[in-house]
């Protein structure tokens, strides 16, 4: 908790650079991460939303390069806008240790010099409310 009371959770940071951009999508490659902690890919594509998921209000999602064709990639999550010039966030079900199924929030900082792309992952976290959604959108 920090000095207001509020509860902070951790977050690993990933950082990506450009390796290809197409029209409709491009992909990153992992330069570093946290405590060499890496809870996604070292290659994963930001693509173009292609209605492939129940999902709205999103023009674009990430996918992780987990087999050799990107048209059978796990599709994670859409990026979802913020009041933030350049900040997206989702959210992604994923197994954790004990092999439940926990919503993790990702939250995706896009530089303005548009090669890089920093991912931070809240591992087995996800905001029970929008309040402090919007708290942790608002320290980006």
């Amino acid at each position: 908790m920090n000095s207001t009371g509020n509860f902070t959770p951790d977050y690993i940071r990933h950082t990506y650079k450009v390796t290809n951009e197409l029209k409709s999508y491009t992909v990153y490659e992992l330069s570093t991460s946290e405590g060499n902690v890496n809870l996604l890919t070292d290659i994963l594509r930001i693509e173009q939303f292609q209605g492939k998921s129940n999902a709205s209000n999103i023009s674009d999602y990430l996918r992780l390069r987990n087999t050799t064709n990107w048209s059978k990639c796990a599709m994670i999550t859409g990026l979802r806008t913020t009041t933030k010039e350049g900040v997206f966030y989702g959210d992604w079900l994923r197994l954790n240790k004990s092999l439940t199924t926990k919503k993790t929030l990702l939250v995706f900082t896009f530089y303005k010099d548009e090669q890089t792309l920093l991912i931070d992952v809240y591992r087995d976290f996800y905001p029970h409310n929008n309040v402090l959604l919007q708290n942790i959108i608002c320290t980006y």
